[in-house]
Order: C-alpha cells, then structure tokens, then sequence
C-alpha cells in the first residue's frame, strides 16, 4: 500500500468514526466538527508518522515502534482536534483515540 493510499483509506475512516460515535454517545454537540477535525489532523500528522514508521521498523520490534508512534499521533491529533473542533482537550482525546483506534484496527485487518 502507498502512502498516499493509506492516507486516503485513512481519512475515510478517521472522519466518519468520531462523528458516528460522538452522535451515538451525546458527548459532542457538533460531531461533524470533530470528523472534519480528526480528517484534518489525519492529513496533517499523516507523513510524519508514516517516515518515523518507515524509519523505525528497521531499528525497533514491530508492535512496540508501530504502537509507541499511534499513541503519539493520538496525543497530537487530540491537541489538533481540540483546537480546530473547540472541544475540551479531553473530548478531543476521545475523539481522537475512536478515531485513530478505528484506522488502526482497519488497517491491521486489510494488510492482513
């Protein structure tokens, strides 16, 4: 899979997942402000993390590398949500950990 194509795949994924879930748990008043958010912060952490992957796989075993980067894209797609979606700083965590554990798990499953 490219990079590009992950991104897509992604975003996809990243966008409707926390607005689905923010809808179903009443915990945001504005659920498409938070899957607009988590696409953006999606877009805007994605090359980051895909080189740091990219570097890291070599030097570190696999599952403690690829979880040790989404715990930080978690951590700066929240701050990113919470500044773009004007959400608490523990709602946009929220948000962004549904999200980013979605991708995750989807991605797990179609690289499988």
């Amino acid at each position: 899979m490219s990079e590009a194509e992950a991104l897509l795949i992604s975003m996809a994924i990243e966008g409707p997942s926390p607005s689905f879930w923010s809808r179903s748990r009443a915990a945001e008043p504005r659920p498409l402000h938070a899957g607009l958010a988590s696409m953006v912060a999606t877009a805007v952490t994605h090359p980051q993390m895909w080189t740091l992957a990219i570097w890291s796989y070599g030097r570190f075993p696999y599952w403690p590398a690829i979880l040790s980067i989404e715990a930080l894209v978690v951590v700066v797609e929240a701050a990113l949500i919470a500044w773009m979606a004007r959400l608490t700083l523990a709602r946009a965590g929220a948000v962004s950990l549904v999200a980013n554990s979605a991708s995750f798990l989807i991605g797990l499953w179609l690289t499988a």
